[in-house]
């Protein structure tokens, strides 16, 4: 029980993160939200986001594949966080390196849609309806 309840608590910390990503573009801070981007990578891998932003859609799940089984709260959380980060990008005119974010977002949403939870299925066919759009 401890550990669902710690899970659901990260998945509402994770969920606030994206909102104040999101947020920050609306406002016209994508410099800000790119920086909040960037600490929830880091708080999500544990690690520099540098080395996510290093890696293919594939290497990035890999990466959260150790043992052979996806990490789904991560990759859930990292799809949605780069999702957000790519919203940023765009506003700062950097096209390019917000289509990598995508792509690493679609990748990571698509592996844990067949094995979520039902809450979670709509929210990742949502985000994933939104990078469809883009």
């Amino acid at each position: 029980m401890y550990q669902q309840d710690w899970i659901l608590r990260e998945i509402e910390l994770m969920g606030a993160a994206v909102r104040q990503i999101l947020t920050k573009i609306l406002n016209k801070r994508p410099d800000q939200a790119l920086d909040l981007a960037d600490e929830a990578v880091g708080e999500i891998m544990g690690s520099d986001p540098s080395l996510v932003y290093a890696l293919s859609p594939e290497g990035v799940l890999t990466m959260l594949s150790a043992g052979g089984t996806v990490d789904e709260f991560r990759a859930r959380a990292l799809g949605e966080t780069l999702f957000a980060r790519a919203e940023a990008l765009d506003a700062m005119s950097r096209a390019d390196e917000a289509a990598l974010d995508r792509s690493r977002s679609r990748a990571l949403l698509s592996a844990v849609l067949e094995t979520a939870r039902d809450e979670d299925v709509k929210r990742i066919r949502e985000v994933l309806g939104w990078l469809d759009k883009e």
